[in-house]
């Protein structure tokens, strides 16, 4: 094989359909292997520091939630409030009930839409017996009287003025004294915490990691705690224990989450199986897709390639044997119907091109030299005048003018309607002069009409057809010719009141305007297809009834037609 068939047959579509199945095998290949020796351990290595980080701002939080108590503890000190009330009801500035109004709604204020706090219990140590709470207390009150407030009394004797948290039962609580600025304690703030907003960040990283928690707080008076190792370890039954210390000189956290490995790295493991048993199954797969391929898309484009060859070879009207509701099914369907569209429509263009040719109604139609015809008429013309018949020379003019309507303007394909008007008024004369009396014609034409254009011999055979089908049947009758605009249009109208159309009649009619058939209405069926083809569609010509049953041709030409274009 010479090297340009060696080039050939590697820019075909089966070799690089075959190359594109080698490589659909190799490159899945080489990315499987690279997951498995790099990305994987890497993968662990952000697995074991997701975990990390998501502790650390875990324990973070809690660590502010911690601190935000002690905040909420001191400003009870730092704010005055509480004190200068305390001030004004011993100086008998404020009543009793006043004094205690404006202690709770300080409570209430500072303490009431606190999500870190369940209630809060201010007691002045002059009024031991008077308890001022916050109203969330107010149904936990008569428990927390009977429990826990003694003890906290009691705890408070000794902390001078720093938090420490109690915790029994019913819950944490976090106890703090408050003092006047020469340090002596004037009161004692309670506030209940709500433990599952203090340790919620905690509690969400055990959930997420599916894993159980430990975590002990303790104040700045607790005794001291033995050194914590932190981090990330992994014990002897497999199982993971982080641990983590936070710490200030109030308070120390201690918490450890105890993790099994399956959360952690359970996803790894069955993704690292995955990829195994994607890698065994890959090269099965690879060939029937090449197998499909070939069948479903290389084979069948190639006919496609074939019969394009073939068309553009001149071998029009080819179809290929392509079926299936798929892309490529549509692709062949579409494409056969494209071609036999393509023949129909060269045929159909070569035929009107002809017709655009010779499309001169072939009744009155002839082949002899037309400067002979009219030399002949002018001496037949000439003769009947010197012998006086003046019958005779209007008839002779008036075939002139038909002869020279369909010899001599055989190239032009448009006129004036005025010049149109010439040619209808001579085939009038020869209807009047074979009707007589019987026959009766009447115009109403709109003189902004005249200079409209329109088609060659448009308005005779609409006329001859009207008299030869309806006038004629019925032995007379008037004929109505109307020239008017509508729009951008020219309307001609020839309004029929001999024979009433049948059925029959409507038949041979629709089939002639649809078709161009060549029957008895050949003139409504030559008309129609010279509209179609001149003007692309925007033209026609319609016959009906009216009201009074008379047959009614109208013809509409839109008069901003482009430049007509030449046989």
């Amino acid at each position: 094989m010479n090297g340009k068939g060696v080039q050939r047959k590697r820019h075909s579509l089966r070799f690089q359909i075959l190359a594109i199945t080698v490589a659909a095998w190799l490159i899945p290949t080489a990315v499987l292997s690279y997951y498995i020796l790099t990305v994987l351990p890497r993968l662990r290595e952000r697995v074991t520091a997701n975990l990390t980080l998501e502790a650390d701002y875990a324990r973070n939080a809690v660590a502010a939630n911690i601190d935000s108590l002690f905040s909420m503890a001191r400003d009870a000190t730092y704010d005055g409030e509480l004190l200068q009330a305390k001030e004004q009801k011993d100086t008998g500035i404020l009543s009793s009930t006043e004094y205690v109004r404006r202690s709770r709604s300080y409570l209430e204020r500072k303490y009431g839409r606190e999500g870190l706090c369940r209630f809060a219990v201010y007691t002045p140590l002059d009024s031991p017996e008077l308890l001022l709470y916050t109203q969330s207390a107010s149904t936990a009150m008569q428990a927390y009287r009977a429990g826990i407030h003694g003890v906290l009394m009691e705890k408070a004797a000794g902390i001078d003025t720093r938090c420490v948290f109690l915790e029994d039962e019913s819950g944490l609580y976090f106890l703090r004294n408050l003092a006047d600025s020469r340090m002596n304690p004037f009161g004692v703030l309670v506030i209940a915490v709500n433990r599952d907003a203090l340790f919620r960040p905690l509690e969400e990283v055990r959930s997420h990691w599916e894993g159980e928690n430990a975590f002990r707080l303790r104040d700045g008076m607790a005794e001291s705690m033995p050194a914590l190792k932190e981090g990330l370890q992994e014990t002897a039954d497999g199982q993971l224990v982080c641990a983590w210390r936070s710490e200030n000189r109030d308070w120390t956290l201690d918490w450890e989450l105890h993790i099994s490995r399956e959360p952690v790295y359970g996803e790894l493991n069955r993704f690292w199986a995955t990829l195994l048993i994607l890698y065994l199954v890959l090269v099965p797969v690879v060939i029937a897709i090449g197998i499909l391929a070939y069948r479903r898309v290389t084979k069948p484009l190639e006919l496609l390639a074939d019969a394009s060859r073939r068309i553009e070879g001149g071998e029009f009207g080819l179809t290929v044997p392509m079926r299936g509701n798929d892309e490529l099914g549509m692709l062949g369907k579409a494409f056969s119907g494209m071609s036999l569209r393509i023949k129909e429509l060269i045929d159909k263009t070569y035929k009107e091109e002809i017709a655009l040719r010779d499309s001169q109604i072939q009744a009155l139609q002839s082949r002899i030299n037309p400067h002979f015809i009219n030399n002949a008429l002018e001496d037949i013309n000439w003769q009947a005048r010197m012998d006086g018949s003046e019958q005779a020379s209007r008839m002779v003019s008036a075939l002139s003018v038909l002869l020279n309507a369909t010899m001599a303007n055989r190239e032009k394909r448009v006129l004036k309607l005025r010049e149109e008007l010439e040619v209808a008024d001579a085939y009038i004369f020869f209807a009047q002069e074979r009707f007589g009396d019987r026959l009766t014609i009447r115009k109403e034409i709109e003189e902004a009409t005249l200079e409209d254009e329109l088609p060659l011999l448009t308005l005779q055979p609409v006329l001859e057809n009207a008299i030869e089908h309806g006038i004629a049947p019925a032995g007379g009758g008037e004929i109505l010719l109307k020239c008017a605009r509508e729009g951008e249009s020219l309307t001609i109208t020839v309004v029929n009141g001999g024979k009433e159309l049948d059925e029959e009649d409507r038949a041979r009619i629709d089939t002639a305007l649809e078709s161009g058939s060549t029957g008895n209405h050949v003139g409504l069926g030559n008309i129609a297809g010279r509209l179609k083809l001149i003007y692309h569609g925007q033209a026609g010509i319609t016959v009906e009834k009216d009201e009074m049953k008379r047959t009614v041709a109208r013809i509409t030409i839109p008069q901003n037609r482009p430049k007509e274009r030449r046989a």
